[in-house]
């Protein structure tokens, strides 16, 4: 039985504050995180902290200042996952393994990296988490820091990777650079993940991949995700809480958002001419095939003509 079953919920039965979008199936591994609380966001000294969405916001009781994605943030990360099943994974930055968790239970092969896990109590707790799971085989926890630790396991024979989540350092030009370290590891058919781009500074990687010729989304949740594609995958589509009248702060503003329609933002224009762009190289390469049957035809023509003329 797949780890996540153990886990799926209906939405109306997830707490006050929780919040899922319609069509994604729903985990909660509440369980196996029996620190996590509510926590106080409005009185949060992060200035991108979104704290007018009336989201439940979760921490970690020991660490009230440091958030885990909220409910509607981890059901879109594992959707997304899901996506990938089977297929390998990269996490840059796993604090308590929360989305950690989320990841692996969309059946991918993880691996994770982060600066807390070279520290044996952290990666004991983690490692706790992941058995209470029923993750333990799924993933593989790596204590460093990106681009170095990103660097080092490709080196060591990890990779490529289909799948990145981008959550560590958000200050400059730390998320740029995770993306630097992860490129030249990233599978043709690849996405890349990011959570909190209310911060400006993060926001500045996904535009980075958007200029690599990644397409490229934004998903209205409290702390606004962001996802980056190349290749056939096709992104995981979901609708904003609409009991909230969401703003888009302004340094995101021309991005299209998932289930909000902008017009001036010619997305499936675009993933129609890669679609075009993917037919022509692929009529290009029938076309030298036959080509090079066609030369290769007429020499054996030439080379029976010339036996005929000796003999």
């Amino acid at each position: 039985m797949p780890a996540a079953a153990q886990f799926i919920v209906t939405a109306d039965a997830l707490a006050e504050g929780d919040y899922a979008a319609p069509g994604l199936e729903v985990v909660r591994p509440d369980r196996c995180f029996p620190h996590m609380v509510r926590g106080d966001a409005a009185a949060h000294p992060w200035p991108y902290l979104r704290s007018e969405i009336p989201h439940a916001w979760y921490v970690d009781e020991r660490d009230p200042l440091m958030g885990f994605l909220n409910r509607d943030e981890a059901v879109l990360l594992y959707n997304i996952a899901r996506r990938f099943a089977g297929r390998s994974a990269l996490e840059i930055g796993c604090w308590r393994g929360w989305s950690t968790c989320h990841l692996a239970l969309g059946g991918i092969r993880l691996d994770t990296v982060d600066p807390v896990l070279a520290d044996p109590g952290r990666r004991g707790e983690i490692e706790t988490m992941l058995a209470c799971a029923g993750l333990a085989e799924s993933v593989t926890l790596h204590g460093g820091e990106s681009p170095e630790a990103v660097e080092k396991l490709a080196a060591g024979g990890a990779g490529p990777w289909s799948l990145f989540f981008i959550d560590g350092d958000h200050e400059l030009p730390a998320p740029e650079r995770d993306v630097e370290a992860c490129l030249p590891h990233a599978a043709a058919d690849a996405a890349f993940v990011f959570h909190d781009l209310a911060s400006p500074n993060v926001a500045e990687a996904l535009r980075h991949l958007q200029a690599r010729g990644f397409l490229v989304m934004i998903y209205q949740t409290m702390q606004i995700m962001g996802i980056a594609w190349r290749g056939t995958f096709s992104p995981v589509h979901h609708l904003p809480d609409p009991e909230v009248p969401w703003q888009l702060p302004h340094h995101l503003v021309g991005l299209p958002v998932s289930g909000v329609d902008f017009p001036g933002y010619a997305v499936g224009l675009r993933q129609r001419l890669l679609e075009t762009e993917r037919a022509l190289a692929e009529s290009d390469r029938s076309v030298a095939q036959l080509t090079e049957a066609l030369r290769r035809s007429g020499l054996r023509s030439r080379v029976k003509r010339l036996v005929g003329l000796k003999g």
